[in-house]
């Protein structure tokens, strides 16, 4: 497993993006408080989620969604 995909929190997690997560972790990520800066659609092309703790990587970089 890559490093960067370590979830930086737990370091037991790996971070993944949208079209990783199954329906249940969507839902969870979904409510997870944002900062105004994020929309949901940039969250979900943008942002990296630990399942494990629910740590969200808000520095990446696009990802097709």
């Amino acid at each position: 497993m890559e490093n960067s995909n370590r979830c930086p929190r737990c370091d037991g997690g790996r971070l993944r993006g949208w079209d990783e997560l199954n329906d249940d972790e969507r839902e969870v990520a979904k409510r997870l408080p944002a900062s105004a800066d994020y929309s949901l659609d940039g969250r979900k092309a943008r942002h990296r989620w630990c399942p494990r703790c629910w740590y969200e990587e808000t520095s990446g970089s696009p990802t097709l969604v």
